[in-house]
């Protein structure tokens, strides 16, 4: 009996360690990598973006900002992103400001209000580094947002976690149940 709780106990903490794990398929940014150390002046600028794929409403784009092989990562940098349709105009433009959970890179949230061809140009406003950097990204209709890997794994873990509990305590209730003989 006890091998058996043993063996349980391994599969859900080799469950929980797969459930908890990053997601690799996009790095640490989880988006699609736009722009991978593109020259900006004297640094390199890379650019991700999420949701995927780029979607009506709420476009995250993420910025790291740094001097090359040599040089370390940029921070306090002024960086400003600037979304414009097909025929030219801005669509909508937000000021990228450091990042929440990782200080060494940026972020902006800029809202798309229609689907279509656009361009995205990153600027970098430094007096060392003063240029910009654009991409082509294809916005799609909003779509039903898909759950995240994370969540599909730990809410199997959790079903996994609440048959095993109930399992167990229909065991515990047949060895408290007396039988007749």
């Amino acid at each position: 009996m006890a091998a058996r709780w043993g063996r349980a106990a391994a599969l859900v903490a080799g469950l929980l360690a797969w459930s908890v794990r990053p997601a690799l398929a996009h790095g640490i940014t989880s988006g699609v990598p736009q722009l991978l150390d593109q020259p900006v002046g004297r640094y390199f600028l890379s650019v991700w973006t999420g949701s995927v794929p780029a979607a009506v409403g709420v476009l995250h784009v993420t910025i790291a900002l740094h001097g090359g092989p040599a040089g370390g990562v940029v921070v306090g940098a002024v960086i400003e992103v600037t979304v414009r349709n097909a025929s030219g105009a801005v669509l909508a433009t937000a000021v990228a400001r450091e990042g929440d959970t990782n200080k060494f890179l940026y972020e902006a949230d800029v809202q798309l209000m229609a689907p279509g061809a656009m361009e995205v140009e990153v600027a970098v406003k430094d007096p060392q580094a003063a240029g910009a950097a654009r991409f082509a990204l294809l916005v799609g209709a909003g779509s039903a947002p898909v759950p995240a890997p994370g969540a599909v794994r730990l809410a199997a873990l959790a079903a996994l976690v609440v048959l095993m509990l109930g399992g167990a305590l229909a065991a515990l209730r047949r060895k408290a149940v007396p039988h007749a003989a």
